[in-house]
């Protein structure tokens, strides 16, 4: 069973290491999350910061991705990923959405730090940003509290505690 960790930008605990993560799948997030928990797998939608993180040679410490059309202007450096689409300048979260879309190809994703509580914003642009999850079993690990009604339907969104992922992870193992 392949198991992989999303950790969005906003995820802060310090319980959660990257060794007890790394025991149970591999990790994505975007360059915002690697220095607290040395995700495996890290992205960079914007341009100049990938730039930035190529000259400081990040992506020998990680399996560093960015997007297509950067990869061509800066002059194709060895080693880096490579992810298709673009994004409004203004559309936030790119990383964690690519994560999550990179990441499917997984049996289960666990989500840390996403909130997908009711969305009361009026701006389309905010909605679809919370409602782009679809396929594979997604788990939102302590998530902050009641799912959004218009995901309460989604037979493969479910959400848990960080102590009983660990808890059956380890169960499977077994």
């Amino acid at each position: 069973m392949q198991i992989s960790w999303i950790i969005s930008d906003k995820f802060d605990d310090p319980l959660v290491t990257a060794e007890l993560l790394g025991k149970h799948g591999s990790t994505w997030g975007s360059w915002r999350t690697w220095r607290a928990y040395s995700t495996d797998n890290v992205l960079c939608a914007d341009e100049s910061k990938a730039e930035d993180l190529i000259k400081r040679a990040f992506h020998s410490v990680c399996n560093f991705y960015i997007p297509e059309t950067s990869y061509a202007r800066l002059n194709r450096p060895n080693s880096v990923q490579v992810f298709n689409g673009e994004f409004p300048t203004d559309f936030d979260n790119k990383e964690e959405i690519i994560a999550m879309h990179l990441a499917s190809v997984n049996d289960i994703v666990l989500l840390l730090g996403f909130d997908l509580q009711e969305i009361t914003d009026t701006d389309p642009v905010i909605k679809h940003t919370k409602k782009n999850y679809e396929t594979t079993q997604w788990v939102l690990v302590d998530h902050p509290g009641e799912l959004d009604k218009t995901f309460k339907d989604f037979a493969n969104l479910s959400c848990d505690s960080y102590e009983n992922v660990l808890y059956l992870l380890d169960s499977l193992e077994s």
